[in-house]
């Protein structure tokens, strides 16, 4: 019996009883990793509304070609962009970008003067979408990104004026 607990108390020491007594951790076993996130979710004109960048415009990233037509209908411009692999299916006030058959982004012209997240509609106006979107993960020169679970949002800015020029949703690299 003493020899099961003897036993037992040197399977649980962190130490791996070597002349050294280094930690077990430092002789090949290593604790799990653990991941979590934490999302905020306030309630509308509070900001960070958004927990995630599911779709934009009713588009989503993991939409396939068969899934934008059938979500938007036949485009009214189709153009290639042989050096990148890209296909753009262009309609009013929006395009969609596509490579190998996925959704690569999707890009809101300003005259459309709203955009879809998820289905809840926010005006193009610098006040609705800061409020909706929260605080930029990032202020460029030419806009601002909020980041959402490997997902980002680009609100495309003219900074002398303020203007709205675009928006784009698009997989975080």
């Amino acid at each position: 019996m003493w020899n099961v607990v003897l036993l037992l108390m040197g399977m649980l020491s962190p130490y791996s009883g070597g002349a050294g007594l280094e930690p077990a951790s430092a002789a090949g076993m290593t604790a799990p990793a653990v991941h979590a996130s934490w999302s905020v979710h306030s309630p509308a004109g509070q900001g960070n509304v958004f927990e995630d960048f599911e779709t934009l415009n009713g588009i989503a990233l993991t939409d396939r070609t068969e899934d934008v037509l059938r979500k938007k209908g036949e485009p009214l411009k189709v153009t290639h962009e042989p050096l990148l692999g890209t296909t753009e299916y262009h309609y009013a006030d929006m395009t969609v970008g596509l490579c190998d058959g996925l959704t690569e982004y999707v890009h809101v012209e300003p005259s459309a003067k709203s955009i879809r997240v998820n289905g809840q509609s926010v005006l193009l106006t610098t006040g609705e979408l800061s409020s909706a979107l929260g605080e930029p993960y990032h202020e460029g020169e030419d806009g601002d990104v909020y980041l959402r679970n490997h997902q980002a949002i680009k609100v495309f800015k003219d900074r002398t004026t303020g203007d709205i020029s675009g928006v784009d949703l698009f997989f975080e690299e």
